[in-house]
């Protein structure tokens, strides 16, 4: 483990250099060795003095011991210089060494708050703070395949938006307001011209102002709508009919719809017998119903078209449907359909959702929430980069594909 590595070089020193006459307390140095004088650059191995430095790290935890280390300063024989010995296991002036430093900064690849690491390593928030803030995530390139989303941060503004690769699984920037005016100034800030032009496909959920914003930040992307968002739009429909008729049951008649909405929502090719029986029983109770279902029904193949002619095609269908039976909600429905029926149709032919980003926003909630809250939006952006993008994230989203794949 990494917090070993303190106690490995201590340990390896020669038993000269290590002091353990102290109850409870190792005082350790470095061999003498010719150093090199930054002022003359002659050679030198005159020692001038030492210098007592405390070391805090994991390792006191571990062997339950502490560290002070014996720094060691050199005089130069021609030009009378006094300096440090090269070492490199701990900054100048610092307390912690670097390995403590790097496992403080993996640390917080975990969903977890500062306070938790900063227990683990025996230091305070505000340390833990301060090491990670020289993290600075790089977020210079675009991909061709994007997704943009938002979020309820409360780091500043209420609304975040998370911009994400589609083609790489990473999160490509956190922008810290969702208005138009910021949201337009952060993008072209951030990204410049040539690179948002190799933008080719945008996905995004069925929001006018993120589409305004892709038709204007990126003019050669497609937009493709999320294929989540817009089957939600049926399941609402349907679920609006469903407690219209439960609310106008007896109380004996209302036994029949537990579980109602999950039979409701369920594909009918996915019913098993039992559930199949249940489902008859509750569309028995209504014509209105049992035509909501039978629209769902038809709005969910539309999904399974393999171009733009079966699509339209299917589409007449789930029209004259709905026309003749006329059900606002449905009627809604249609509507917003046909409005985005070119970024639904691209949705399917590309494949590309939002499967990723609203997973990334389920992390970045939990984050939210484990942490009691951020006050400065560059400490959350540069904490949610880093949680996404950590390479132990990564694999576990590779082993996770591979498994569903296998499935």
């Amino acid at each position: 483990m990494l917090e070993d590595k303190f106690i490995t070089l201590v340990m390896a020193l020669p038993d000269a250099c290590k002091d353990f006459s102290q109850d409870g307390t190792i005082i350790f140095s470095l061999p003498v060795k010719l150093h090199t004088c930054p002022q003359c650059h002659n050679e030198t191995c005159r020692v001038h003095d030492y210098r007592k430095q405390k070391i805090k790290t994991s390792a006191s935890i571990v062997c339950n011991r502490t560290f002070i280390y014996r720094r060691r300063r050199y005089r130069c024989q021609h030009c009378g210089k006094v300096f440090s010995e090269q070492q490199s296991f701990i900054g100048r002036y610092q307390q912690i060494p670097y390995s403590d430093v790097l496992d403080i900064i993996t640390a917080h690849e975990e969903v977890e708050p500062a306070t938790k690491i900063a227990r683990r390593f025996c230091v305070s928030p505000t340390t833990v703070s301060r090491i990670f803030g020289m993290v600075n995530p790089s977020v210079n390139h675009l991909d061709k395949a994007i997704s943009l989303d938002e979020f309820h941060g409360n780091a500043g503004a209420k609304f975040q938006v998370v911009l994400n690769s589609l083609t790489q699984h990473k999160c490509l920037n956190v922008f810290s307001n969702r208005s138009s005016e910021v949201l337009y100034y952060e993008i072209s800030k951030a990204y410049p011209i040539a690179e948002r032009l190799k933008v080719e496909h945008v996905s995004i959920d069925l929001s006018p102002f993120f589409k305004r914003v892709v038709e204007d930040c990126f003019p050669n992307a497609q937009i493709a709508a999320d294929h989540f968002h817009v089957v939600r739009l049926a399941n609402d429909a349907l679920d609006s009919v469903r407690k219209e008729v439960q609310a106008n049951l007896t109380s004996t008649q209302r036994k029949h719809f537990k579980r109602s909405r999950r039979l409701l929502l369920k594909r009918e090719k996915d019913l098993n017998t039992e559930d199949y029986q249940a489902l008859q029983v509750l569309l028995n109770f209504s014509d209105k119903l049992s035509a909501a279902y039978a629209m769902k029904e038809q709005y969910y193949k539309l999904f399974d078209s393999k171009d733009s002619v079966e699509f339209n095609e299917k589409l007449l269908l789930f029209r004259l449907a709905v026309e003749a039976q006329n059900i606002p909600v449905f009627n809604k429905l249609l509507r917003t359909t046909v409005k985005w029926k070119k970024e639904i149709i691209h949705g399917i032919a590309t494949g590309l959702n939002n499967g990723f980003t609203e997973g990334c926003n389920t992390v970045i909630k939990t984050l939210k929430r484990v942490s009691f809250g951020y006050k400065k939006f560059s400490a959350f952006r540069r904490r949610i980069i880093f949680v996404l993008n950590s390479e132990a994230r990564r694999l576990r989203r590779s082993t996770c594909h591979k498994i569903a794949v296998g499935a």
